[in-house]
């Protein structure tokens, strides 16, 4: 008798704790109050109750970016939808989750709460997947939201987390930059959202201790490299090199980096400069470039957006002439830069 006590306890316990929550329903269709896919009016952020500021953390010492690592919950009675009825995927919507990391699961799986979203963030920074991207869970109290968004819900609470926590940040920031990469939705804040952002949203979450600048840098350093998030501007350039048959002359560029995305040198995202087109014809002038047609890669290890990158590289001597070398920055495999009409004239006396 007493263990089936102890499991009503629990269970209304949960029922209790998720009402907090209950407004993140599943809805009907959504009506011309809630707005369309397209032009929609994000609302201010309602005013929430300041929480203390965290401890300091020893965030050094957690490598970032990195490919987050999920663990599959999702069940066969888990709150969901299966799908997206045609609707594209524009949107990833920030919570938290008020109760504790396990009872936010079990919530999910009681069909009388209501409530589910795709991801449950640890406050040790651990991932839960309990929807499928590909289908559609019931966590913005809007349903139009619901079946174009992903939802991420962040361990926080008076018990178990009470703050929100670096690993929170990088591990939600994972998430994320990997949806963008799948799905093809921009990473700025008309498309990475919190709950109260939600048009005729009734929450407040993440509320004001959740660090927004923070949290979108953390998004430019793991945003994938692509036409719209790979920019830049030149800042300036070393003059023409003239050297003498067999001499070896320097050449520096810097460009500035203007898109939302960060060069990360040893990654993917590694901002090179190129010979525009890919001509190979002057690999002669080639002396140690990264490749017949890459004079030179980023010399800084991480240039963020609106950060500069410096690009040098040697030419030599091998023939007399003029050659007027034409340059392009890009991140092979993302993007070609903006063309500058970037060059360099080597003059071989």
């Amino acid at each position: 008798m007493r263990g089936w006590v102890s499991l009503l306890v629990v269970a209304v316990t949960v029922l209790a704790a998720v009402s907090v929550v209950a407004s993140a329903v599943r809805m009907r269709p959504a009506t011309a109050a809630t707005g369309a896919a397209s032009g929609l009016n994000i609302a201010a952020a309602p005013t929430d109750a300041p929480r203390a500021a965290p401890p300091a953390r020893a965030a050094a010492a957690m490598p970032f970016p990195y490919e987050p690592q999920r663990e599959w919950l999702m069940k066969p009675t888990t709150n969901h939808w299966p799908g997206r009825r045609g609707v594209a995927l524009q949107y990833v919507v920030i919570h938290y989750t008020v109760i504790t990391y396990e009872q936010t699961l079990r919530a999910f799986n009681i069909p009388k709460s209501d409530v589910s979203a795709h991801y449950v963030v640890r406050g040790d920074g651990h991932i839960a997947q309990v929807v499928g991207e590909a289908d559609t869970a019931w966590h913005a109290g809007n349903y139009l939201f619901n079946l174009n968004s992903i939802g991420i819900e962040l361990e926080l609470n008076t018990r178990t987390n009470p703050f929100f926590r670096e690993e929170q940040y990088r591990a939600a920031a994972a998430i994320t930059c990997s949806a963008a990469a799948r799905w093809g939705f921009p990473l700025d804040r008309a498309h990475v959202i919190g709950h109260n952002e939600v048009p005729g949203a009734t929450h407040t979450d993440p509320g004001p201790t959740w660090n927004w600048p923070h949290f979108m840098w953390l998004l430019s350093l793991c945003a994938p490299p692509n036409a719209s998030t790979v920019r830049a501007e030149f800042v300036s350039q070393t003059p023409y090199p003239q050297i003498a048959a067999h001499e070896v002359g320097a050449v520096e560029i810097v460009l500035r980096n203007t898109g939302g995305t960060a060069w990360r040198k040893g990654t993917p995202q590694e901002a090179r400069l190129a010979v525009a087109g890919n001509d190979g014809k002057f690999a002669f002038l080639a002396a140690g470039w990264h490749a017949p047609d890459r004079p030179a890669v980023q010399l800084e290890d991480v240039v963020p957006p609106g950060g500069t990158a410096t690009f040098g590289f040697a030419v030599k001597g091998a023939l007399p002439g003029t050659y007027r070398l034409p340059l392009r920055g890009v991140i092979d495999g993302g993007a070609w830069m903006d063309d500058l009409g970037l060059f360099t004239e080597i003059t071989v006396r």
